[in-house]
């Protein structure tokens, strides 16, 4: 909780400015996605340097480390993107609490692809997204079969220099056997807005709904974001997230960079 409260204080301390470029549009930070797509030939890469998260019960706790996420975005045309999402490197840490025995797992992890396409304009307001996901990453670490999943970004400007950003998402999501599908959805409501012309700010909840037949869950986190345009092409950006309920790790902290070529 002191980790959330920190991200949260510095979201408001830094309150001078979002706006950043309308034509510069990155998918990090944050739960959702943006209904925007980069132009005909360009390439946006978005890097996840180091991910955290952290999560414990009355049995156990877990601490997951991440480094090297990698989203790569080319524009096919004004209005449709390719993307291509690597797995970083992962570790993960287990403590039982019954046990006292520690259990280590790492490597890399699974690959999607996908593609979105806007519904309206390079800009949004509406765009629709799909993507597979490919099972190369490690044992333990990668989903251990194919996936599938389907978006709707969604962004609505509001008074005042606001924008309601919404990702509905519907999954045919891997078994947590390693073997065959489920049905997984859920979403993603956020605001966001300018603080000025290089800093952004936003805030979201998320809700995903998982039956996966070992067992239903619910995963329900809220999540703030800064994100700094250093330059016309080139972003850095902060992420904390909090769980609210005991399917969602009990914190997350995130940090990672975008660069437009």
């Amino acid at each position: 909780m002191r980790c959330w409260l920190l991200i949260l204080s510095l979201g408001f301390i830094a309150s001078p400015a979002l706006a950043q470029d309308s034509d510069f549009c990155v998918d990090r930070p944050g739960l959702g996605t943006p209904a925007c797509t980069i132009g005909r030939g360009q390439v946006m890469l978005e890097v996840g340097l180091l991910g955290w998260d952290h999560l414990a019960d009355s049995f156990g706790i877990e601490d997951d480390l991440s480094s090297g996420d990698v989203l790569m975005r080319v524009g096919i045309d004004d209005l449709t993107e390719l993307r291509v999402g690597l797995g970083g490197y992962r570790s993960v840490r287990s403590r039982s609490l019954v046990s006292a025995r520690v259990s280590r797992n790492a490597g890399f992890g699974d690959v999607m692809i996908g593609l979105q396409r806007s519904l309206s304009g390079p800009g949004g307001p509406i765009a629709v997204q799909g993507f597979v996901t490919v099972p190369v990453g490690h044992s333990g670490i990668g989903a251990g079969d194919w996936g599938a999943g389907l978006l709707v970004p969604m962004g609505i400007d509001l008074p005042a220099g606001f924008e309601l950003d919404l990702t509905p998402e519907l999954d045919a999501a891997v078994n947590s056997s390693g073997s065959g599908r489920h049905l997984a959805w859920g979403g993603v409501v956020g605001i966001n807005h300018a603080l000025g012309h290089k800093l952004a700010i936003a805030g979201e909840l998320g809700a995903w709904r998982d039956n996966d037949p070992a067992g239903h869950s619910t995963d329900y986190r809220a999540a703030l974001s800064l994100a700094w345009q250093a330059g016309p092409n080139l972003q850095f950006d902060l992420e904390g997230d909090l769980g609210l309920t005991s399917a969602a790790p009990d914190h997350s902290l995130m940090i990672g960079f975008a660069r437009r070529f």
